[in-house]
């Protein structure tokens, strides 16, 4: 863990001086993050690491970086997709480490985007502006 905590710190730390040079905008603990699960993941893949605890909890603070960017980022009609989108990242991301397709977790995620496109559609519906409201309301209290 120490290695992986030492490389997260030297990424971060060459990003920011990246950062500053090309005059962008990024976060960079994002990209520090990000880049050293990828490439843990690699060397999982190929029998060079074996912490899935650790490579799963750096993929999930990408998951929720990434979840929160778009949420930040998206207009408040399109919030109604955010239980789905996330779900749908993670179980990406899992089958990314796992290898494991599990299709009742995709048929889950079918039915959940399905409903949410439905409310979407049906939002300005005066039976409907309610859940649409409260869905689109999900993360705003943080």
């Amino acid at each position: 863990m120490f290695y992986v905590f030492l490389a997260i710190s030297l990424v971060f730390i060459a990003s920011l001086v990246f950062k500053s040079l090309i005059k962008k905008s990024f976060c960079s603990l994002c990209v520090a993050v990000a880049s050293t699960w990828l490439a843990l993941l690699v060397l999982y893949k190929i029998g060079r690491f074996g912490n899935q605890v650790l490579l799963g909890l750096l993929i999930g603070q990408s998951i929720t970086g990434i979840f929160y960017f778009a949420y930040q980022r998206l207009p408040k009609s399109l919030r109604i997709f955010s239980l789905p989108f996330f779900l749908s990242l993670t179980a990406i991301l899992y089958t990314l480490i796992t290898s494991e397709v599990q299709l009742s977790v995709f048929i889950l995620l079918t039915i959940l985007w399905l409903a949410a496109w439905v409310i979407f559609t049906y939002r300005n519906d005066p039976g409907k502006k309610g859940i649409a409201r409260i869905l689109a309301k999900c993360c705003e209290d943080i």
